[in-house]
C-alpha cells in the first residue's frame, strides 16, 4: 500500500534530464500531481526540485500547467493518471448501485485541442476505475508551441439514492489522481 504523505512529499517532481545516445541528446520535463477535481480545466503541476539547471525559466510553468518548446523539433508527451474510488455505504444500507466514475483527459497544442495527431493516433484519454491510464503521442514542435493537458468531465461526487425512501445523499470522491505529464525533446 503506498503512503500518501510519502506520495506527496517525494514523488511530486519537476526533473529535467538529459541523456546521450551515440551524439543524440534527449531532453525530459516532467510535471507530477497527486490529485485533481476540477472539469473543464487546465491541469497544473506540484514539484520538488532534484537537479542543478543553468537555465533562468523551465519550459513547464507548474502554475499554469504549459510546456513550451524549447527547440524546433520531435517531441513525444506521455500522460498517465487513475481515477479514485468512491467511499462505501455503510453496513445495512439498501442503495441504488451507483455508476462508475471517470475522467477526460485532452491534449492542446498552442490552445486547441488536438483529436488526433499527425500519426493519425488520439490524443485524448478516458481514466476508468482500476486502470492506469495512458497516452503517448508524439509531434512535431517549433521552438514557442505550447503543450498542455485539459480536463473534460471529471467525476468530484455521485449521487447515492436509498432504494426504499428515494432519500439522495452526495458522496464526494472519484478524483483524478496521480496525473504525470512528460516532453521528451529527441
Amino acid at each position: 500500500m503506498i503512503n500518501k504523505s510519502l506520495l506527496l512529499a517525494g514523488l511530486l517532481w519537476l526533473s529535467p534530464c538529459v541523456w546521450g545516445t551515440k551524439g543524440r541528446v534527449n531532453t525530459l520535463w516532467c510535471g507530477y500531481t497527486p490529485e485533481w477535481n476540477t472539469s473543464y480545466s487546465t491541469i497544473t503541476y506540484q514539484s520538488q526540485n532534484y537537479y542543478e539547471s543553468n537555465d533562468i525559466e523551465e519550459p513547464l510553468n507548474l502554475m499554469t500547467g504549459v510546456f513550451q518548446a524549447k527547440h524546433t523539433g520531435y517531441h513525444t508527451v506521455t500522460l498517465t493518471a487513475v481515477v479514485g474510488g468512491m467511499l462505501p455505504s455503510k453496513p445495512g444500507d439498501i442503495l441504488m448501485e451507483i455508476s462508475p466514475v471517470y475522467a477526460q483527459l485532452y491534449v492542446k497544442i498552442n490552445g486547441r485541442l488536438i483529436m488526433n495527431t499527425e500519426a493519425g493516433h488520439q490524443s485524448y484519454v478516458i481514466v476508468t476505475p482500476r486502470e492506469v491510464a495512458q497516452l503517448e503521442m508524439t509531434e512535431f514542435l517549433t521552438a514557442g508551441d505550447t503543450v498542455e493537458v485539459y480536463t473534460g468531465h471529471v467525476t468530484s461526487y455521485k449521487l447515492s439514492r436509498e432504494a426504499y425512501n428515494h432519500r439522495i445523499t452526495s458522496i464526494p470522491g472519484g478524483y483524478l489522481e496521480d496525473v504525470t505529464f512528460c516532453v521528451v525533446h529527441h
